[in-house]
C-alpha cells in the first residue's frame, strides 16, 4: 500500500514527499500540483514536488491540506509546517473577526470620536470618524476614499490609537516620492510635534546607515522601488519592531501576474504588526487590480483566493462585481466626493480665437490629419503610436506652433516632418512672426490674478510652454515643476520638486507656479494657500486632469472659500473634442466614485494621452470634429 504524502518545509522550501506508486504522481493530482499550483516535481532526495515558499505563499499549506483531505489521501505535516499551519489557523480565525467587525461597522457606522484619541491635536471631520474607528476594528484594512478626503489624517489618527495601546511602535509608509513631505507636515499638524523621520533614499551604502538609524525613528518614508531594493532590509526592520505598514497610492502594486514591487510588498506583509492600503483609485483598470491590494492586506489565505483562481473568475464569468464587492465590503471604507460637502468650485471658459499664422498652421495639419486616416496601421501596438502623434501634433498646434519643431519630452513623439506640407517653414520660423495667443491669454490672466494679491496655479502638458512662460513673466519670480526637475533631495538638496512646492505653500513666496500635470498632481495638496488654477492646455488624460483639479479642491476649504478654474481653449481647434471628451470622462469619473467600489477604467499613465480602453473614442471624436471643418479639403474639392 503506498505511504502517505509528506508535506516538509526547510530552509523556505516546501517539499511534498511520497513513494513513486502514490497517486499525486499522475492524473489529475499531478495536473493539479504541477499546472495549477506551479510545483516542481523532484525526483532527489526522494520522489515528490517542490515550490519556493515565500511569506505570501505559505497558504499553499493549508491549501494542500484541505485538497487532499477531500481527495481522501494522507497527509503528515514535517518540519516547520506544523508551525505554520497552526499560524494560518489563527490568521483565518482574526480575518474571521475582522469580516464580522466590518461587516458591524459598516451597518452601524461610529457617530463619534468617543473616547478622544490620545495625543491627535486636529479635530476629525463626521465622515472621518467612522473610517478611523473601521482601520482600527478591521485590524487590516483599505482606506478607498476620493482624493482630498484625508486619508493621511485619517491613518495618523489610526497610529496614534495603535500606539497608545501599545499595538505599534513605528509608522512605515510605503509611497511614491511626493508624499514623503505631507506625511511629515500632516505629522506634525495632527500630533503635534514634529516626527523623527527617515527617508530611506540614496546610494546602497547610505541606505545601509539609514535603516541603522530608522530604530529610533518614529516615521519611516520609503519608496515602492526602494522597498522592493530593499526588500530584506526591511523585513528585518519590520521583525524588530512593532510597525504599522501603510501603502499610500497602493494601486501601485495592482498588477495581478505580480512584478517586482508587488511581490516584494506581499512577501514582507506578514512581518508588520499591522497593515492599511490607501487609494482613491483601487481600480484604475479593472477588478483584476484589487487582488494585490487586499493580498497585502490579508495574504494568508488571499481574501479574493488564490491568484490564478480569481483570474479566471474575473476574466471568464464577466459578472464578479457584485460578489467581489460583497466579499470586500467589511475589509474597505470609502468616503465619497458628495460626503465631503465642499464648495462648489467655478469653472470659466476662456475661447480665445487663433492667430493668422497659428490658424494656418493648424488648419494644414487638421487636414492631413484627416486625409491620412486612411492610411493608419492595422497593427495594434503601431496603431496606437501613430494615434498618439497626430493627437499630441493638434494639441501643440492649438498651444503654440512652435512645439511642432521640437521633441516631445512629455509624450516622446520625434519633431513633425513637416515636408509637403505648404506651411513648412512657417513651422520652423514660428516665433518670428507671432506669439501664440493662447500663452499670451494665460500671461495676461495669471497677471491679474496676482495683481489682486491671489496665488495661482498654471498648468500646461509641455515643458516649452512652461519655459516659455517662466521667462516672460520672471518678474513674478514664477516657480515650475515639470519631468526635468528632480524628484529627490539627494539629487540636489536646494533644487527638486519637494522644495519648490514646499516654497509656492510659503505665503509671501513666489505667488506663480507652472506645472505639469505629470509632475504635480499626485500627492500635492495646495488648497490652504491657492485658489486659483489656470489650464493653458489639456491632454485627453482624464484620470491626471481630475487630480490636478483636486489640488486646490480638498478638505480644509471652508465654506467661504471659493475656487476657481480657469479654461483656455482655441475656438474651431482640436480644444472643444479634449473638453467634451474630458467632461464625459469627469462625469463618469464623478458617477463611480459615489459608487462604494470603483472600477474606473481611466487613463493614469504619465506618458500616454490616453489609454487603449479611451484612446480609440478620443480619436474618433476628434476625426469627427475635423470632418465638420475639413472634410472637403481632404477630399481635394
Amino acid at each position: 500500500m503506498a505511504q502517505s504524502v509528506r508535506l516538509l518545509v526547510e530552509d523556505g522550501i516546501l517539499r511534498l514527499a511520497a513513494d513513486s506508486r502514490s497517486p499525486i504522481h499522475q492524473g489529475t493530482h499531478y495536473i493539479y500540483l504541477v499546472n495549477v499550483l506551479g510545483l516542481e516535481p523532484i525526483e532527489e532526495p526522494e520522489p515528490g514536488f517542490k515550490i519556493s515558499l515565500g511569506a505570501s505563499k505559505q497558504a499553499l499549506i493549508r491549501q494542500l491540506t484541505d485538497y487532499f483531505a477531500e481527495a481522501g489521501i494522507a497527509l503528515t505535516l514535517e518540519g516547520t509546517a506544523n508551525e505554520i499551519s497552526r499560524r494560518l489557523e489563527s490568521d483565518a480565525k482574526t480575518l474571521e473577526d475582522a469580516r464580522i467587525a466590518g461587516e458591524r461597522l459598516k451597518g452601524a457606522p461610529a457617530k463619534t470620536a468617543a473616547p478622544a484619541i490620545p495625543g491627535f491635536m486636529r479635530e476629525l471631520k463626521p465622515y472621518q470618524v467612522p473610517a478611523v474607528q473601521h482601520a482600527v476594528d478591521v485590524r487590516n484594512a483599505a482606506n478607498f476614499s476620493v482624493p482630498g478626503s484625508g486619508k493621511t489624517t485619517i491613518t495618523l489618527a489610526v497610529y496614534a490609537i495603535l500606539k497608545a495601546r501599545g499595538e505599534v511602535e513605528k509608522l512605515v509608509v510605503v509611497g511614491p516620492r511626493a508624499c514623503f513631505m505631507p506625511w511629515e507636515e500632516e505629522f506634525e499638524a495632527c500630533l503635534g510635534r514634529k516626527p523623527a523621520a527617515v527617508r530611506i533614499s540614496g546610494d546602497r551604502t547610505r541606505r545601509i546607515g539609514l535603516y541603522r538609524d530608522a530604530d529610533a525613528a518614529e516615521l519611516v518614508l520609503l519608496t515602492y522601488q526602494m522597498a522592493s531594493n530593499d526588500a530584506d532590509d526591511v523585513a528585518a526592520y519590520l521583525q524588530r519592531n512593532k510597525c504599522f505598514l501603510v501603502l499610500d497610492e497602493s494601486h501601485y502594486i495592482k498588477r495581478l501576474e505580480g512584478g517586482k514591487w508587488a511581490n516584494a510588498l506581499l512577501d514582507l506583509a506578514p512581518f508588520a504588526a499591522r497593515r492599511l492600503i490607501l487609494s482613491g483609485t483601487p481600480a484604475p483598470n479593472s477588478l483584476l487590480d484589487l487582488w494585490s491590494q487586499f493580498a497585502f492586506l490579508w495574504p494568508n489565505p488571499p481574501l479574493l483566493g488564490q491568484r490564478d483562481n480569481y483570474r479566471f473568475r474575473v476574466d471568464q464569468r464577466g459578472n464578479e462585481y457584485d460578489r467581489i464587492k460583497k466579499r470586500l465590503s467589511p475589509f474597505f471604507w470609502r468616503i465619497k466626493k458628495d460626503d465631503l460637502k465642499l464648495p462648489p468650485p467655478t469653472f470659466h471658459k476662456v475661447d480665445v480665437p487663433l492667430r493668422p499664422y497659428q490658424r494656418r498652421i493648424y488648419d494644414a495639419i487638421g487636414a492631413k490629419v484627416l486625409k491620412d486616416v486612411v492610411k493608419a496601421p492595422s497593427d495594434r501596438s503601431k496603431l496606437r503610436i501613430w494615434r498618439k502623434a497626430k493627437m499630441v501634433r493638434l494639441l501643440q498646434a492649438a498651444s503654440n506652433p512652435s512645439l511642432l519643431a521640437e521633441y516631445s519630452t512629455e509624450f516622446r513623439i520625434p519633431p513633425l516632418d513637416a515636408s509637403g506640407l505648404p506651411v513648412d517653414q512657417l513651422i520652423e520660423q514660428y516665433s518670428k512672426f507671432e506669439f501664440p495667443a493662447k500663452l499670451e491669454c494665460a500671461e495676461k490672466l495669471v497677471r491679474k490674478l496676482v495683481k489682486r494679491g491671489e496665488k495661482v496655479i498654471l498648468w500646461s502638458t509641455f515643458v516649452h510652454n512652461i519655459k516659455t512662460l517662466e521667462s516672460r513673466m520672471k518678474d513674478l519670480r514664477p516657480l515650475s515643476v515639470f519631468g526635468e526637475i528632480p524628484k529627490d533631495d539627494e539629487e540636489n538638496e536646494e533644487f527638486n520638486r519637494e522644495q519648490i512646492i514646499k516654497q509656492f505653500k510659503t505665503p509671501g513666496t513666489s505667488p506663480v507656479l507652472i506645472a505639469n500635470p505629470g509632475a504635480c498632481a499626485e500627492s500635492v495638496s495646495l488648497h490652504k494657500i491657492c485658489k486659483h488654477a489656470v489650464y493653458l492646455d489639456r491632454t485627453f488624460n482624464g484620470a491626471q486632469y481630475l487630480q490636478s483639479l483636486d489640488r486646490i479642491h480638498r478638505v480644509g476649504l471652508s465654506p467661504r472659500d471659493k475656487v476657481h478654474y480657469y479654461i483656455i481653449q482655441a475656438l474651431d481647434s482640436v480644444d472643444t473634442v479634449v473638453d467634451q471628451r474630458l467632461e464625459d470622462k469627469k462625469k463618469r469619473m464623478l458617477e463611480l466614485l459615489e459608487d462604494e467600489l470603483p472600477v474606473l477604467n481611466l487613463e493614469s499613465s504619465s506618458e500616454d494621452v490616453s489609454e487603449e480602453s479611451d484612446e480609440e473614442a478620443d480619436f474618433t471624436a476628434l476625426v469627427a470634429e475635423l470632418k465638420k471643418e475639413f472634410a472637403p479639403v481632404a477630399h481635394g474639392r
